[in-house]
C-alpha cells in the first residue's frame, strides 16, 4: 500500500513560546524525528506543512515536500486541506501526523498500514491504554470529503461520521504532545530512556 504523511507543523506555539517543530529532542529537531520515522516505516510521499516558520524549516533541507500555509491563523484543518491537494495519486493512505506528537514509533505506523489493509474501514486510529492517540491513518477515498468539508470540528467531525477503526499499540508515543515547557520536558525524558534502551 502506496502511503503518504502529511505532517503539521504551521501552528503559533503560543502555549510553548518557541517553535514546535524546531525543538530539540536528542539530536535532532522534533521535525526531522517524526520525518525520519517515516522514512523508516517506508513512507513513500512525506509532505510538511509550515506557517511563519517555512524558511527556517526549509533550511533543515529534509527529504520532503515543503508547503507553506499563507493562513495558519485559520487553524490546523487548513492545513490539512492544503496537504490533502497534493497527495499523489498513486497514494492509497495518508496520515496525519501534528508536529507535536514526535514519538511515534516507525513499527506503529507499518502495523498501522498493515492493518488498514486487511480492514475496510476507511480510517484507523492509533489507541494506548484505552485513549486514541496520533496518527490517524486515512484511506485516500476520504480526500474529497477533506476538501468538501466546511472545517467546523476539524477532521474529527469529518472522521465522526466515517467508518473509524481503533488499534490498540503499545506505543504510548502516540498520546504523548508537546504543548508547554513542562510536556517537552517529559518528552526529552522519555526520548533518552528511549535511546538508551535502544543502545543497551
Amino acid at each position: 500500500m502506496k502511503a503518504a504523511a502529511i505532517i503539521l507543523a504551521a501552528g503559533f506555539s503560543s502555549r510553548m513560546g518557541q517553535d514546535k517543530a524546531l525543538l530539540p529532542l536528542g539530536e535532532m529537531t522534533a521535525l526531522e524525528l517524526l520525518v525520519s520515522s517515516y522514512q523508516q516505516a517506508g513512507v513513500a510521499q512525506i509532505i510538511v506543512v509550515t506557517g511563519s516558520n517555512h524558511e527556517l524549516v526549509r533550511q533543515l533541507n529534509l527529504e520532503v515536500q515543503l508547503l507553506q500555509n499563507p493562513a495558519p491563523e485559520n487553524g490546523m484543518f487548513s492545513s490539512i486541506r492544503l496537504g490533502v491537494a497534493r497527495l499523489n495519486p498513486e497514494v492509497a493512505a495518508f496520515f496525519v501526523q501534528p508536529v507535536d506528537t514526535p514519538l511515534v514509533r516507525p513499527e506503529t505506523l507499518q502495523r498501522m498500514l498493515n492493518h488498514l489493509q486487511q480492514q475496510d474501514s476507511c480510517c484507523v486510529i492509533p489507541c494506548c491504554d484505552a485513549r486514541r492517540g496520533h496518527p490517524p491513518l486515512l484511506r485516500s477515498a476520504l480526500i474529497a470529503a477533506i476538501l468538501g468539508h466546511d472545517g467546523s470540528d476539524g477532521l474529527r467531525g469529518l472522521l465522526s461520521q466515517s467508518a473509524v477503526q481503533e488499534l490498540h499499540v503499545d506505543d504510548p508515543g502516540v498520546l504523548l504532545g508537546m504543548n508547554t515547557p513542562e510536556e517537552y520536558r517529559r518528552l526529552c525524558s522519555l526520548h533518552r530512556q528511549i535511546q538508551e534502551g535502544s543502545h543497551a
